[in-house]
C-alpha cells in the first residue's frame, strides 16, 4: 500500500511541475505548484489540516523534519 501511495503521490508532483522550495525554478523558468499541496512542511506551529494541533518541526543532521504529533505517530 505505501509503495502505491508514493506512486500516486509522486505522479501528481510530476504532473503539477514539482515542487519549488526557494529559487528553484525548471528548465522552462517556471515554478512547481506542487508545494501548495504540502500537508507539513514549512508549515511550524500552524494548525494540522486534519487534526488542528499545531505543526512541530525538528532539526537532525541540519535537515529539518515537519509533522504533526497527533497524526504522525
Amino acid at each position: 500500500m505505501l509503495a502505491r501511495v508514493i506512486k500516486a503521490v509522486l505522479l501528481r508532483s510530476i504532473e503539477q511541475g514539482g515542487t519549488t522550495l526557494k529559487d528553484f525554478l525548471q528548465s522552462d523558468g517556471k515554478p512547481g505548484y506542487f508545494a501548495q499541496e504540502l500537508q507539513v512542511y514549512g508549515r511550524k506551529g500552524e494548525p494540522c489540516r486534519v487534526c488542528g494541533t499545531p505543526i512541530v518541526a525538528t532539526k537532525h543532521a541540519q535537515r529539518a523534519t515537519f509533522y504533526c504529533r497527533q497524526c504522525q505517530k
